[in-house]
């Protein structure tokens, strides 16, 4: 998507990071705080980038033991997620 400035000759390409994981699943009770705008389910994609973005330690660490793989893909995807969650979340995946 190409923006222009309408004041200055500026032009700036936005990229948008593409979903992987669409399938709506059943938003766990304890974490339907990050999710203010879905009721009960939500893109998969949307419940783990939340949770990692807004989420205490705990909520990362249920959300990494329900789906694994998916959490690890998405945090190493998404800039906006702390080092630290990352750090965990590297450390548990080589535990296993």
């Amino acid at each position: 998507v190409k923006v222009k400035n309408k004041y200055m000759k500026i032009e700036k390409e936005i990229k948008r990071i593409k979903w992987n994981y669409i399938k709506p699943i059943k938003i766990p009770e304890s974490l339907k705080l990050y999710l203010w705008e879905y009721q009960d389910y939500a893109p998969l994609e949307i419940l783990i980038l939340r949770t990692l973005t807004y989420g205490s330690f705990e909520d990362i660490k249920k959300i990494y033991n329900l789906y694994p793989e998916e959490t690890y893909k998405i945090a190493l995807k998404y800039p906006q997620i702390k080092r630290g969650v990352k750090y965990w979340i590297e450390r548990w995946k080589k535990k296993k």
